[in-house]
Parts: C-alpha cells; sequence; structure tokens
C-alpha cells in the first residue's frame, strides 16, 4: 500500500459518538468470519521491520504504537462504522479490519451482497461495530487473501469477495442485476487516520475526475476527551 494514495480524512468532533449496542445492520447483520486466535509475534516483528525499511518506517511505528482500545493486556475495542450510499445503485463489497504484519490475523469481516444483506442505493446503514485492528479495508487485496488463507471454509458471497466496490443496477420484476461500475479499494491505517472508537463513515460517491466512475469518501466522527 502506498504512503501518499490514501485519503484523508474529515475529522469531525461532537460530545459522543453514534453508537449502537448491537453489531446488527438495518439489512441484515454482520457476516462474521471472527475466531480467536494466537499472535504470531515474530513474524509479526520480521513483517514489521521490512515495512519499516520500505520507507514507510515512520508510519508504521505510529501505527504498531496506536491504541487498539482496550485496557486489558491484549484486548481489543470496537470501532462504529457507518455507510452511506449515495448512488443509485446497489453497492456489493466485503470489508472489515485486520493487522497488515501478522500473515495468521483472521479479518473482522462482513459482506453486502447482491441479495440477502444489501446496501441499496441512496440508503444508509445503521452504525455496526468492528473490531480494532491496525487497518480498516473495504474491498482491500491484503484483507481478502487473509481471509482466502485463514477462512478456506467459511461461507462467502463471491459476487461480493472483490477487490473495490461495485455497483448494480438491480433490475426490475424478474431482471437480472447489471453490474455498471467499480470503486477502488480503500483502506484506511489506525492511528495514522483514525483512532479507535471514533465513529467511522465510508460514503460511496460518483467519481467524475477519477478512473472509476466511483469513489470511497472516508469521515470519522472523534468523541470529546475529558478534559
Amino acid at each position: 500500500m502506498s504512503c501518499n494514495k490514501r485519503r484523508k480524512a474529515l475529522i469531525v468532533k461532537a460530545d459522543q459518538p453514534r453508537t449502537s449496542p448491537t453489531i446488527g445492520l438495518r439489512r441484515g447483520a454482520f457476516t462474521k468470519m471472527k475466531w480467536p486466535l494466537p499472535r504470531r509475534f515474530e513474524m509479526s516483528m520480521i513483517c514489521l521491520a521490512a515495512w519499516m525499511f520500505s520507507g514507510c518506517g515512520g508510519e508504521a511505528i505510529i501505527i504498531q504504537g496506536a491504541s487498539l482500545g482496550s485496557n486489558q493486556a491484549g484486548g481489543r475495542g470496537l470501532a462504529p462504522i457507518v455507510f452511506i450510499n449515495n448512488t443509485p445503485y446497489r453497492a456489493v463489497f466485503t470489508f472489515g479490519s485486520y493487522d497488515q504484519f501478522d500473515p495468521d490475523y483472521r479479518p473482522d469481516a462482513s459482506q453486502f451482497g447482491l441479495e440477502g444483506s444489501t446496501l441499496e442505493g441512496n440508503d444508509s446503514t445503521n452504525v455496526g461495530l468492528l473490531e480494532c485492528a491496525r487497518v480498516l479495508s473495504v474491498g482491500g487485496r491484503r484483507m481478502l487473501d487473509l481471509i482466502d488463507r485463514n477462512f478456506p471454509d467459511t461461507e462467502r458471497d463471491e459476487a461480493a469477495f472483490i477487490e473495490g466496490v461495485a455497483f448494480y443496477d438491480p433490475g426490475v420484476g424478474s431482471g437480472d442485476p447489471v453490474l455498471v461500475g467499480m470503486a477502488p479499494p480503500f483502506e484506511a491505517l489506525l492511528g495514522v487516520d483514525f483512532p479507535c472508537g471514533a465513529l467511522l463513515i465510508v460514503r460511496f460517491e460518483f467519481d467524475d475526475l477519477g478512473p472509476l466512475p466511483f469513489r470511497v469518501d472516508f469521515e470519522l466522527i472523534v468523541p470529546e476527551t475529558p478534559r
């Protein structure tokens, strides 16, 4: 992942994050793909060292040092997230959170597909919760590879298991959905682009200037800290 090509987040402060105690979305629950797994510390350190010497070293240190939102050793907090689809088309994609330095990490991942749990055009989800991890990903290749590697037998929606976000005209009556375009993958880094506990807002928009017809925008609302 390039150090220079992520979209910058718009940070908005609020008294309280608009969170929900449930992980359910408006059109169905998250498809959970996560089970506890011991971390391989040695391999993580090797990957960290390699990434530091690749030219993104300062950013790597920030990411690894960022709080995972828990006061307990080895614990992780939760990141509230909401998706807003500002296009008239059904958005189909896989999203989740993961640690990029751990090859055995099992992403906390979910999907919106052509059927079942869907995100329709000009619609939004309720606030869901993801486990805090080093990277928030929407259709990122590394997340998909980790799911492939570490969840080989997990049932998933293959139409949504793609890089980026696909947009479909759902058709009318018995007509099949028609693919109208794509948005590129999006990733944000913990400690660089967002803190654990901020409300993450992911928006899908038309993109008249980019190489693809749609884009992923990212904002967050940071709760006020006590003074």
